[in-house]
């Protein structure tokens, strides 16, 4: 798979992303380095441990990782995520959204990983 077609085949934003990296190695090499983001294990870590100012931190870095690499998708489920989590540490009752966003992060996630893992292949 090009560059071209992960950004394509993941709902993410190729024109933007290579405006900013300048050329496509340079991009492929930034897109490579999200497999050791800590930001979206952190999260999920934090949510289990029922945490919600660090999920809330955690996802607020993950969304702007998202943002620098153009990944348009998954930014809007991060965002999701973290206006859901904006509400649920005011008011622990509204945990229920924060799990339905977080149904659709992870999806997003598996995609983005599982595409990444197809770059050059």
């Amino acid at each position: 798979m090009t560059i071209k077609e992960f950004y394509d085949g993941t709902g993410s934003d190729y024109n933007d992303a290579i405006k900013r990296f300048m050329d496509e190695r340079r991009l492929e090499k930034f897109v490579k380095m999200f497999l050791d983001d800590p930001s979206y294990r952190d999260l999920e870590t934090c949510l289990a441990q029922s945490d919600l100012e660090e999920a809330f931190h955690a996802v607020h870095t993950l969304k702007g990782v998202c943002l620098n690499l153009s990944f348009s998708r998954f930014y809007e489920s991060a965002s999701a995520v973290t206006e859901a989590l904006r509400s649920a540490k005011s008011d622990r009752e509204q945990l229920g959204p924060v799990y339905s966003c977080m149904e659709v992060l992870r999806k997003d996630y598996s995609a983005i990983i599982a595409a990444i893992h197809q770059i050059g292949q």
